[in-house]
Order: C-alpha cells, then structure tokens, then sequence
C-alpha cells in the first residue's frame, strides 16, 4: 500500500480524531502531490460542512430568540435546526468514513 493511499484515506478518516485539522495540514504540506492536496481539500470541505453548519445553527437561534422574545418560537426553531444539523453532520460523518475505507480497499 502506498504512502499516498494511507494519508488520503487518513484525511477522510480524520473525522473520528482530528476533524478538519489534520485535512487542512495535508492540504497545507502537499503541494507536490496533486492526489494527496485534493484529497486533503475535499476532506477538508466535507469535516468543515457540520462544524459552519452548527454554528450558523446557533447563530440563527440566539438571533431568533433575541428578535422575536418568545420563548417557544426559538425551542421549536432549535429542536427543529438541531434535528436536521445533526442529519446532516451524521451524514457527513458517515460518509467521510465510507470514501477513507474505500480508499484503503482498492486495488
């Protein structure tokens, strides 16, 4: 197995201990590599989607709930952000594990 197709499948799989950090050094120190520096970016962009994600989702809710002062518009606008944010983040997660094992798996 090449060094390559450990780092880019490490990239994705990165989501378990180092989310979004240890994409972005790859992506920082690759420059050389083209399949390694596009790997790391698309790693990078998929672990950075729940984080901007929860955060927009937190903004959105303490915007909402300064705005409005009512308190059960902005728990059922966080409930309902929170349920599909963590879809979402779910997905992502799987799926950023899915592309780092298929990578370990080829041929």
């Amino acid at each position: 197995m090449s060094k390559n197709r450990i780092v880019n499948a490490l990239s994705y799989l990165s989501i378990v201990f180092a989310p979004f950090i240890f994409p972005f050094i790859v992506w920082l120190i690759s420059d050389n590599n083209k399949d390694m520096h596009d790997t790391a970016k698309h790693a990078f962009m998929l672990h950075l989607i729940p984080v901007v994600l929860t955060i927009l989702t937190f903004l959105i809710v303490g915007i909402s709930g300064i705005v409005t002062e009512k308190a059960a518009f902005t728990g059922f606008l966080f409930l309902a952000l929170i349920a599909l944010v963590g879809l979402v983040d779910l997905g992502m997660f799987i799926y950023s594990l899915y592309l780092g094992i298929k990578i370990l798996v080829q041929d």
